[in-house]
Order: C-alpha cells, then structure tokens, then sequence
C-alpha cells in the first residue's frame, strides 16, 4: 500500500512539473500573465512539497538505520555475552582488556580489567610472552573442568604496528574428557596367568592337597577378579584367562598386582611356594590383538624367571611387577636333551658356525663360547668365536692353560675377520646375553639371520626376537651350566680336553661367586661332570688372582663406601680410566660389599668421561635386575648391572638409593603382612 502511494505520487508531482511547465511557457508566448503567474504558483508549490517528502523521508530512513545499527550493537553485545565461548582480550603488556561473563565463570572468580594474566589465569602454562608469539592452542585444566583454549594474536590499538595484543577463547570439554576417561577406564583387558611352577608345587602331595591347593590358587586369581568388576576362566590345570576393564588394571597397577604375594604365601600342604605369572595388555584395539599381546607378555615374564606380572598400557610402555623371589630351578632336563638335539641339526645344516659372548667377555660368557665351539667341532664343522677384544678373560686363560689353549686360540678372531668368513649359510650361537646392545659384534650379528640364543639371564624387554632357537633358563647359575647341560646330550662319547673343561667350570665359578648364590642341585652336577672329565681347580684359582693394582684399587673402593640407608652400601670409582680391567675391579668391590653385615645390596660405579658404568649386587631378597632396567640396563636377580653415557655419578647417585629404598621398603611390608597373617 505503502508502495502505491509513493508511485501516486510521483506520477502527480510529474504531472503537475510538467503542467506547470507547458502553463509558464504557454501565457509567456500567448501574453496570458495570469496564466502564466497561475502556472508558476503550480510549479513553485509542487516543488516545496517534493522538497519536504524527500526531507521526511530521508529523516525517516535515518531514524530507521539508527535503529537497526542499534538492534545489530544489541544483538552483537548479547551474543558475545551469552555465546557458549569464554572470551577475553588482553594488550601488548599482558594485561586484561575485555572479557565476556562466561569468562569471568570459566576462572571461578571475578577478574577485573587492568589484571596481568598470571593473575587472571593459572599459572606456569599461561605465560603470555610464550602465548604471544603464534597462534595456536592448548588443554588447559581450571579446577575439575578441562578447557580447550584458542589464542588468537590481535592489535589493540591503532598506534602502532607492533601492538599485539591476543584473543583467548576457552571452549568447555569437560564432559567430553569425562567421556573420553570413561570410555578409556571401560575399555577390556585381557589377562593370562600361568601357575609356572606347578609340578614342582604339587610333587610329594596326595590327591586331597593338590586339590586343596588348586582351590586355594583359584580362589586367590577368582578373588582379584571379582576386586576388579572382572571374570576369569581356568581353561587348564594351571592356565587362567582374566578380563577386566582398564581401571581394574590400573587399580591392578597402583597395588602392584597383590595377587602375586597372596599367591605366593598359600600354605595347603606344599613345601614349595607356588608362583603365578601374569602377562595383561589393554592397549590393543581387538580382542584377536589383546590376547595376542597379554600372550607375549605371559612368555616374557616366564622366559624372565616367572612370580611377576608383565603389563602395556597406553602407549605401548612395558611394565614390570613382582619378581621378589629368587628364581626356582626346574629339576627336569628334558629341555636340555631337546635343545641339544635341535643344535646337533641346526649345525649339521649350517656351512659354518660362528659363536659370540657379550662385550667385554667374562668367564663365563668364553666357558660357554668354548664349550658350544666343542660341540661344532666335534661334528668337523667350521667354527669362529667372534671376541670384541675388550675383556681379559681370554688374556687369562692363554697365560694359565699355555699349550691347551692354542686350538681355540686359532678360532677366536676380531670383527673384520669373522665378516670375511659369513656365508649365506652361516649359523650364529649368541651366548650369555639376548639383547643386541651386548653383542660383541653388531655388524657380524647383522649379518648372519640364522641365530641361535642360550642364556641364563631374566628375559629383557628388547630381547632379540629374529631368532629360530632360544634357550633361556633363569633359574641357572650361568650360561656354561646350559651349555654343560647341553653338551652332556649333544654326544655320548665326546671327550674333554683340560682347558674345556675348566673354561666352563670357571664360568659357573664366576657366576655363582664360588657356589654361594644362584645355586641348585644341577649346578653342582653340572661341576661335577666337568670336575670328572678334567677341570682343574689350580687353573681355575690361577684366573681369579689379581695384581697389587687392582687389589689395592678394590680395598680403596670399600673404604669409600656409604651407607645412605639400612641395607644399602654404595660406591664410586671417579675418574676411572677407561679400561677393560676397571669393570672387573667394580664387579669384585660389590661383590665384596655384599659379604658385610646388614647389607642387603651394593652398587659400585666407575666414572669417566663418557659417562657411568655401574655394577649391582643383591643376597636375593632385592631384584637389582628390575633396578638396573629402571636406569637402561639388565641381567640377573641378583647380578646386574648398566652404562650410561653424557651423566655422572652424582646424578645416579639419588635415583639408585630411591629404587633401593622402594624394593627394601616393600621387603620389610611383605614381612610385616607375613607375621600378622594377611
């Protein structure tokens, strides 16, 4: 209607424009004055009123532009003070400049403009000067609420080009991350337990005990299921299937897997404490990948001496729990025979055979290198013993033995020689260690893909796993007793010759520190066949003695030593020469700290330029293995030890006395659960 009028209108004002017009020119031309006045009076009075209408209607058009820049300001203010967006604005110095009420909600008080933002927000991660150099964002947490915050650079002003100032913007995600926790905390584990000394538990019991015990076993693994929401399955005599969520597992975690010690402590009748292993995983996407892992972890934490609980979270991080006993020898050699035969074939299809210890050989590391070198010569095979020239052992056993040595003599070679002699068929028997930081040759490791491992060291994370035999028992004193085992079934009428006999022997001397740790009953058969086919004790004593040099540095480092707490003795070696004789003076000061009254663990370090090496000692109530492998390193229960570069002593110093501190403090808990009948 609005529209008519305005067309009406025009079309008048034109009308008459034009009337008025033709009126004027009319009377001029006819000499019609009045006419000619009346006509100009037409033209002058519709031009006023044209002149008003587009007066009013520019007023009008103004007053209606106010009002919608006012209704754009209006909904503009409301929207970013009710947007469900936490905003603020702050200047080139860090200070507040604007913010928006929900802002003000988000930081739980009321913050004032002219506040510095480590006043408004919290402290270190909020640093403006770092948030002010690029864009970006970040998680942040305000008390129990997690935000997911966005900075923006802005100028604040209009002075200068360099004035910038940021733009925060905080989105709530809290109840996304608590979804996020929830749905990881829900997610399935998988757990398999293994009763890894079973036969050994329930020999010497009647039917009525064994039951007992099973009963017992079970309702232990049933009951720390049933603590964690959980289910279990025995699927055998002694194999268990648990599953539970991901925080019944860390709950698992936090009590360092309990179930181990309850298990442990179960007395029905049996002389031996049973032991469980636990191999869980809960990173896996799959149940097929979750089983697939938890059985893995199961095989790690036996091939590691079992009574522990092998685990990966996110991430992928390997964790290890348990392992507080001394390792149980098996007193069935049925392995050995097997492991014998299975080397006799793999030798008689290799085109040679080369053999390798671990860097800086020890006794016992060459006893078994020898005594696998045996086994390849009897069957008139090419064999080498790749040395990495750093040990003394060899030195020893050359000015000891004399002329009984020179056979193997020929056949201990360097890296480059034993690479000249690597052929496509080659076999390579890895001897006292499985990690590949050890090997005394990277490269000849490298190069040969058909490798053999016997070892008597806990099963490491970074295991070598491209292997087609692996012997690895924990339970035994040292490499040259699996390899003493092995050779006894290799061939019936090999016959020893001195020099190999007391290589091994040595080994198994060195190891077990003169039979006073890590021995059972094989480990003294194992000595006794040698001793019977021509280990000499002379020779043996002969490689043990030590120069003035060493004995003197040895007695310095017990002088030195500390006992920051109860059951810990420590030493340090500083500015150690960098020399193959310092790691043996280091093992022997340890060695020697451990005989002293209430001391429970020893560590000596040497140090150097490049760095630390570090040799620990335990009576068996303390897992230095698990120590050592805290700091980068391994071995045994009760022998351990590492090297780390670019660090001192002093620096190792704190770590090494907590992680006593936590196992000797676990020791005197477990004692204490004991006596009061847990």
């Amino acid at each position: 209607m609005e529209k008519i009028k305005r067309n009406i209108w025009q079309y008048v004002r034109i009308t008459l424009a034009i009337s008025g017009t033709a009126g004027i020119l009319f009377g001029i031309f006819s000499s019609n004055l009045p006419m000619a006045a009346i006509s100009c009076l037409i033209l002058v009075v519709t031009f006023y009123f044209s002149q008003r209408n587009s007066r009013l209607r520019e007023a009008w058009f103004n007053h209606y532009m106010d009002t919608v820049v006012r209704n754009i300001e209006r909904a503009n203010n409301y929207a970013v003070q009710r947007i469900p967006v936490g905003i603020a604005v702050f200047d080139k110095e860090g200070k507040l400049q604007w913010k928006n009420k929900l802002f003000v909600e988000y930081m739980g008080r009321y913050v004032e403009d002219g506040d510095p933002m480590d006043k408004v927000m919290p402290p270190p991660d909020n640093n403006f000067m770092t948030l002010s150099v690029r864009d970006g964002q970040k998680q942040i947490k305000i008390g129990d609420r997690s935000f997911n915050m966005l900075i923006w650079r802005v100028q604040t002003t209009e002075n200068t080009a360099d004035d910038t100032g940021i733009v925060v913007y905080m989105l709530d995600i809290t109840d996304r991350e608590r979804q996020k926790k929830r749905y990881e905390e829900e997610r399935s584990c998988i757990a398999y337990v293994q009763l890894d000394n079973y036969s050994d538990v329930m020999k010497g019991l009647n039917e009525s005990e064994r039951a007992n015990l099973s009963v017992e076993v079970t309702k232990a693994i049933a009951n720390w299921a049933d603590e964690q929401n959980g289910v279990f399955l025995k699927y055998a005599d002694d194999l268990y299937m648990v599953a539970m969520s991901r925080k019944g597992m860390s709950d698992s975690v936090a009590k360092k897997f309990e179930v181990l010690d309850v298990v442990r402590e179960i007395k029905a009748g049996n002389k031996i404490a049973p032991t469980i292993s636990i191999g869980m995983s809960g990173e896996e996407k799959s149940l097929a990948g979750l089983g697939t892992k938890a059985q893995s972890y199961l095989d790690l934490a036996l091939g590691r001496g079992g009574d522990q609980a092998v685990i990966a979270q996110s991430g992928g991080e390997v964790q290890f729990f348990g392992a507080k006993g001394s390792v149980q020898a098996k007193n069935t050699r049925v392995r050995a025979r097997i492991v014998a035969q299975a080397i006799h074939e793999l030798m008689m299809s290799a085109e040679n055979v080369f053999i390798m210890g671990h860097v800086n050989e020890d006794y016992d590391s060459l006893g078994a290198s020898l005594g696998v070198a045996k086994m390849a010569m009897s069957l008139n095979k090419e064999c080498y013993i790749v040395s990495s020239g750093q040990g003394s052992s060899l030195g020893r056993m050359e000015e000891v033995s004399q002329a009984d040595s020179k056979q193997y003599l020929s056949i201990v070679i360097n890296e480059d020689e034993a690479l000249k002699h690597v052929k496509d068929g080659s076999l390579l028997i890895l001897v006292d260690h499985h990690r590949t930081m050890l090997c005394a040759s990277l490269k000849v490791f490298q190069a040969i893909k058909k490798r053999i491992i016997i070892d008597h060291h806990r099963r490491a994370e970074d295991a070598i796993k491209e292997v087609i035999l692996q012997y690895m028992e924990p339970s035994t004193s040292s490499t040259s007793e699996l390899v003493t085992e092995i050779l006894q079934y290799f061939d019936d009428r090999m016959q020893f010759t001195s020099v190999e006999a007391t290589a091994l022997y040595a080994g198994i001397l060195v190891d077990t520190k003169n039979f006073a740790v890590q021995t059972g009953e094989r480990t003294f058969e194992a000595a006794a066949f040698l001793r019977r086919n021509g280990a000499d004790p002379k020779i043996v004593s002969q490689l043990f003695k030590d120069d003035e040099e060493t004995i003197l540095k040895r007695a310095q480092l017990i002088t030195d030593m500390k006992t920051p707490i109860p059951g810990l003795a420590y030493s340090v070696y500083r500015n150690a020469p960098i020399d193959s004789d310092v790691s043996t003076v280091v093992a022997q000061a340890a060695d020697e700290l451990l005989t002293m009254d209430d001391i429970n663990v020893s560590v000596v370090m040497s140090e150097n330029q490049n760095g630390v090496s570090m040799s620990a000692r335990s009576d068996g109530g303390v897992n230095v293995q698990t120590m050592m492998e805290e700091l980068g390193g391994g071995g045994h229960q009760t022998v351990a030890g590492v090297q780390i570069k670019d660090v001192t002593a002093d620096e190792l110093i704190p770590k090494v006395i907590a992680l006593a501190k936590a196992q000797l403090e676990e020791i005197d808990k477990n004692e204490s659960n004991i006596t009061t009948g847990r």
